[in-house]
Order: C-alpha cells, then structure tokens, then sequence
C-alpha cells in the first residue's frame, strides 16, 4: 500500500513490571481494537502508548495500576523505518528516553549496548523530540517571541483521544497551554509550513542578528577611530600617507644634512653600527610576526575547505542513505521467476531470513537499522560543523585584518632600516636623530597609519558583510511571504478536506442530534480550542463526545487520503462510548472507523479501547490481545 509521510504505526508495546512482563501485544496497520469491561486496564494501556510515543503525563496523571511498572517499550515504524522507544515509568513530568535504532524484537535482548539517551527537552544536547522528527520528515517548527519549538508532546495531543481531558475542547488537556501554541500545532497537522519555510524563518531571525552586530562593530570602528572628521576610507589613508611620508622623507633629508655638518665640523665621537641592529631586529621580528600570521591564516583556511567539503560529503551521505533505505524496501519486496543471470526458473521455496532469489542470509532489518543510526548521526555532525565554521570565519576575519596591521609595520620598519644602513653614525649623531623622530610628530602617525588601515580593511569587510546580510534577509523575506501565502493555500484546502469527513461522519451518525442530521459546515478554531457544528457549540454530553471523537478521526483520516498533510495518520482513541454514548450509536461509529480507515489511499494506524465492540469487527485481524475482564486485566502482574 502506498505511505504517505510523515507515518507513525506502532508494532508491539512491552511493559515490565520488576524485570517480569505485564504487558506484551502486537499491533498492526488499520484499525486496532482493544476490548474488555470497563475498568480492566484498557485506559492505562492507552496512556502507556502515549507516554512511550514521547507524551508527557504529569504526577496526578498517572493510575495506580501503571506505577507498578517499571518500564515501557514501544517498537514504532516511523516513516516505514524500524526504532524501539524505551522510557522509564515515575510520576514526574518531563522524562527522558532512549531510543534503539532496530525492531523490538533485537532492542528487548539488548541491555544497555545500542541504547541511546535523549532528554525531553531541548538544549545543549538533542531532544528525543528532535529525533523523532527528523525520522518522521517534520520540520522544524517554532512558534512565539520566545521561538519556541514544538514537541512530539505537542504532536500528540491531536493524536490522542483521552477519556481525562474535556469534551467541549479539541486538544488534550495540558498546563500552561496557550492559544498560540494550539494554532501552530493544528496548521503544521494541516500541512501549513515545510522545512525550507522553518529553514528561512531559523536563518532570518540569525541573520537579523548577525546585521545588527556587524552595524554595532561598524558604529563602533568608525566612532573610535575617526579623526578630524575624516571618513576611514581606502582614498584617505592613500592621500594621509603619502603626506607622512613626503614629511618624513624631508625630516631624513634634514637630519642628515645637519649630521654632515656635524662630521665637517670633526666631532670626536665614534661610529657605531647600534641604531642598524636595533631597526634589524624590528625588522626581523616584525617578518617573523607576519609570517606565523599568514601561516595560521593558511591554515585556518585550509580548515574551513576541508569543512565545507565535509559539509557537502554529509549532505550527499544523507541524501544518499535516504535513497538507500527507500532501494531496500523496495528490493525486499522484488519476486524473482527467473534468474536474471541464467534465466533458468528460481525455486519458489522460501527461506527464513535469506534474499528470495538466491538463498543466501540477508538481514535487511540490520541494514535500516544501520542506516537510521548514520542519519540521526551526521545530522548531528553537519549542525556541528556549521556552528565551527561560523567561529572560524570570525577568526579568519580577525587573522587578516592582523595581518595587514603588521604588514604595514614591517613596510616602515624596512624603510627605516634602508635609511640606517646609508650613514653608520656617531653616539652623537644617533641620540639627535632619535630625539628629531620621537619629537616630530610624522613617523607616530605613520606608524599610527598603519593600524588605521588594519581598521579600514575591516570596516570595509564588515561593510561588505553588512551588504550581503541586507541582501539575504530581502530575499528570506520574500521567500517567507510566498512561503506563508502557500501556507494560507494549504490551510484552507486541508480545512476543507477534515470537514467533508467530519459532516460523513456525523451524517451516517445514528438519528439522536437533529443539528447533526441537518449539518452542512464544521467549524474547528485550533487557538479557540473549540469545534462547533453549523455555528453551534453545544449538545448533550454523548454528542459532544461524538462530534470531538469525528473531528479527532476526521484530521487524521483526512491526512491519508492526500499527502499535502503532516498529520502522522496515527490516531488513539479512548472515547468512544465516553459519557454515556449509546452502545449501538458506538458501534455504528467503529464500523465507520473501519471502512474509512480499510479504504484510505495511504497505510495508518488507529487504535481505539472499547467495551462494547461491533460483532462483526470481533476478530483477530482486528482486535488487539484477549478481551480484557476484571479477573482477566490488561496488566498481568505474578504474586
């Protein structure tokens, strides 16, 4: 059958209870049906689901019977790809998870080796939530002044139907909820917004940021190191320089003109060779200086090549392992009648665990398996790497606005070298010209010069920097506009599309709501948290469960019947004969279930708890485990 994603089906729950299994069922595609008298541990086995998928249930949440146990597994396909969820039980809000890349069967053998541990929320270190969305093909979505990012949490309560939270409200209940938090959870279940729309949001907001900071560094430079009201341009520093050293070339002039004079005049001092060493070794240290900088520089350029490169090699590596994983789901289901080699007719005898064509052992469970892992990882190398490269580019910008600062030092130091070595001079003669130079005022500027043009090189690169920022958020702008316009598109047709299936479902709904007979418009505010029915809100309690039970399945039958959703076509449901539903009224909706779920363009899942199951939908294709009584609980404890 054909998989629309995002996709969530669950494939076996394990609960332990003191190293003993309590709990121990398979599930399968289509409708699921847990059945059993009321008050035989149906609802926890419902909030154990919850709760493994990554939901969050507070200390008042929890029933007796579930902290008993121990510890809960979830074997789930996301995305058609085999993970294991394990979390432990306490009445504490917020718990981690671990997660095993590979089918329950291989994860319950495995103690700790293979496990990997995520915390519920975000921060230094990866979410399960974030993973979770990665293998589903959710993006990123944040939402609010405070760019909050949605959880598998959140997720959830659309998804999950619970017999806790209140009938006349949409979503499950949960503290601290807010409107704003309820829209963006609905329109992302409708298909509002894709990766590339979050992506421009993400880097807007960064960009936004960047440009303020280069304009603070821009204020800055320009405010500190302005003189006389001079701009700091390239034309400047040009015309500024050629003064000095027109200036200082006719001080020399000048002074060694007068230390003619003095020789003519016989001093008696000696010569020394004193002021030659001292320029040299300025010189030399200055050339020493230069080149450790532009070696580090070097280097550092050659770091940020090979990480771009290694950017582009984890791109392609994911991409690659996405195609890989789809090319061995679809040569799993390859039927030889001939060998492709030899064309003589292949044995139609099957061998458990070997390729169907010739015979030989072939795990493709560990070859996913292998491939989740290498996707989850390198995502987190690539994330890492831009966050490097980012510093880098900061240091290499540094290195090189260093580089012309010494540069321009080491240009002067060689021309005062080149004039020391003209005339070795007396005592005399070497304290009168250094008191001429520390006196005039020429080579302090020029020498200042030089670190003014280090600031001009930055400011100019800073003003390119700010430029190309300015550039991008236009364009980001513009890509979000047409993003949020599409957005609107997609809302309104996917609103459409869970309306039509609500009004299916309430008018094949037995004759016991007149407005639900008459209905022609269903209206749901995901921020107003309500649903109401040609413009009404309020019914009998057993409608109201009726109507929220419709809309709960409508969204997520709506979603496997056109791909533009990123509902995960998973549905639980508690609800179906709550607040005193009529048992045949309960049935005839199972049945809808049933037949809308069978004939859905894409393979999902939904798994509903009843006492009062439709006969004919009493079989084991369908039903989930034993039918559950008082003596008979869900949760089989020893002694």
């Amino acid at each position: 059958m054909t998989l629309f994603n995002p996709n969530l089906q669950v494939q076996a729950l394990t609960v332990f209870a003191r190293g003993t299994r309590v709990f121990d069922e398979k599930f399968h595609s289509g409708l699921n049906i847990i059945r059993g008298e009321n008050s035989s541990g149906k609802s926890t086995i419902m909030d154990f689901l919850f709760f493994a998928l990554g939901g969050d249930l507070l200390e008042h949440q929890w029933r007796e019977t579930a902290l008993l146990c121990d510890t809960v597994f979830v074997g789930v396909k996301l995305n058609g790809s085999d993970i294991t969820l394990r979390r432990s039980i306490e009445p504490k809000s917020s718990r981690p998870m671990q997660i095993y890349f590979g089918p329950i069967e291989g994860a319950l053998e495995k103690s700790e080796d293979g496990w990997e541990s995520y915390s519920f929320r975000r921060g230094k270190a990866e979410s399960f939530s974030q993973v979770m969305f990665r293998l589903l093909g959710f993006p990123e979505v944040q939402y609010g002044e405070a760019n909050t990012k949605i959880t598998i949490n959140q997720i959830l309560r659309l998804v999950y139907s619970d017999q806790l939270s209140s009938v006349e409200k949409i979503l499950r209940n949960q503290s601290f909820d807010d409107a704003i938090t309820r829209e963006t959870v609905g329109n992302l279940l409708l298909g509002a917004f894709d990766d590339q729309y979050y992506e421009a949001r993400l880097r807007l907001r960064a960009a936004d940021s960047e440009v303020k900071e280069v304009i603070t560094r821009i204020n800055f430079l320009t405010r500190t190191h302005a003189r006389d009201g001079h701009p700091l341009t390239s034309e400047w520093l040009s015309q500024e320089a050629k003064r000095l050293v027109d200036e200082l070339d006719k001080l020399n002039n000048e002074i060694t003109t007068l230390e003619e004079k003095i020789f003519n005049a016989q001093f008696d001092d000696r010569l020394t060779l004193n002021d030659q060493n001292e320029t040299y070794a300025r010189v030399k240290e200055l050339q020493e200086k230069l080149g450790k900088l532009i070696e580090e520089r070097d280097e550092l350029e050659i770091q940020i090549a090979d990480s771009d490169a290694f950017i582009i090699s984890l791109n392609r590596k994911l991409e690659a392992l996405q195609q890989s994983k789809v090319i061995v789901d679809e040569l799993n289901t390859l039927e030889f009648d001939f060998c492709p080699s030899c064309l003589a007719p292949v044995s139609k005898e099957q061998v458990e665990g070997a390729c169907t064509l010739c015979k030989q052992a072939s795990d493709s469970e560990h070859t996913k398996e292998r491939s989740l892992r290498l996707i989850n990882e390198y995502a987190r190398q690539k994330q890492n790497s831009f966050d490097l490269q980012g510093i880098r580019k900061n240091s290499l910008m540094r290195l090189n606005s260093e580089i012309v600062k010494t540069h321009e030092l080491w240009e002067q130091a060689s021309r005062h070298y080149s004039v020391s070595l003209r005339s070795p001079t007396t005592e005399l003669r070497s304290r009168l010209r250094k008191l001429n130079r520390d006196a005039g005022y020429a080579q302090r500027e020029l020498e200042e010069l030089a670190s003014r043009k280090a600031i001009i090189t930055e400011l100019q690169e800073a003003r390119e920097q700010r430029d190309n920022l300015n550039s991008e958020i236009e364009k980001l702008k513009a890509q979000i506009n047409f993003s949020e316009r599409r957005s609107q598109e997609q809302i309104i047709k996917a609103r459409k599309k869970v309306e039509e299936c609500c009004l299916e479902f309430l008018h094949q709904d037995l004759e016991r709501q007149s407005t639900f007979v008459d209905a022609n418009r269903v209206n749901f505010e995901f921020d107003g948290d309500r649903i109401s029915v040609n413009d009404e809100s309020y019914f009998s309690a057993s409608s109201m469960v009726y109507l929220r039970n419709s809309f709960f399945a409508s969204l997520a039958l709506a979603s496997a019947n056109d791909k533009s959703f990123y509902h995960p076509r998973f549905l639980l449901m508690d609800t179906v004969e709550d607040k005193g539903l009529e048992p045949e009224r309960s049935k005839n909706f199972q049945r809808l279930l049933h037949e809308k779920c069978s004939t859905a363009k894409s393979d999902m899942q939904i798994i509903i708890a009843t006492s009062m199951i439709a006969e004919e939908l009493n079989t084991p294709e369908i039903t989930v485990g034993e039918y559950f009584t008082h003596t008979n609980r869900t949760l089989k404890f020893i002694g």
